[in-house]
């Protein structure tokens, strides 16, 4: 996927043209600030798709979580807990 680099003053005074820009491309665009990266500008639908990648590993990692949880019971009801001493 294309990057895109802008600086800040750059943005600001061309947003429009920026965001249009972003929206039709589906470019990343980096906007810098004294030569540094300090912000990203990407299209709704772009951030949409990384959201439900996040949130995707995020349920599978829940899901893992679970089955440890499970299984962590069971062995708990069989006497296979670990034991707590003082």
């Amino acid at each position: 996927m294309p990057i895109k680099i802008i600086a800040a003053t750059q943005a600001r005074d061309h947003m429009s043209e920026v965001i249009e820009d972003i929206a039709q491309s589906g470019e990343t665009c980096f906007i810098t600030q004294y030569g540094k990266a300090e912000a990203v500008m990407m299209s709704a639908g772009r951030f949409d798709e990384l959201m439900s990648l996040v949130e995707d590993a995020f349920d599978e990692k829940d899901a893992l979580l679970a089955l440890r949880v499970v299984q962590a019971r069971r062995n708990y009801a069989s006497g296979k807990g670990i034991p707590f001493e003082v």
